[in-house]
C-alpha cells in the first residue's frame, strides 16, 4: 500500500445539478481546494467519464488523466 497518495474522496456522494458538483472540472477544483490528493470517479455518471470511450481510446484516457492531474489530483 505504498502507492496511496491520500487523502482522497469518492465523488458519487456529491454529484448534483448545481455547480461545482455538476462537472468533472468543478468537482476536481473543489476537491483540490479542500486539500484532497486523489478522487474516485463514479463510473455510472456519464458526464464524469465515458466508459465506452475509455475502453476504446487511450487518447481519451490520457486527456482525462491530464485534466485530473492539472488540479494536482490522481484518479
Amino acid at each position: 500500500m505504498k502507492t496511496i497518495k491520500g487523502p482522497a474522496v469518492f465523488l458519487a456522494q456529491f454529484v448534483d445539478n448545481k455547480s461545482p458538483f455538476n462537472s468533472l472540472d468543478g468537482m476536481c477544483k473543489w476537491a483540490s481546494d479542500l486539500g484532497y490528493k486523489g478522487i474516485q470517479i463514479p463510473t455510472w455518471e456519464h458526464f464524469l467519464i465515458d466508459l465506452d470511450k475509455a475502453a476504446e481510446s487511450q487518447i481519451y484516457c490520457d486527456e482525462l488523466k491530464g485534466k485530473i492531474n492539472s488540479y494536482g489530483l490522481e484518479k
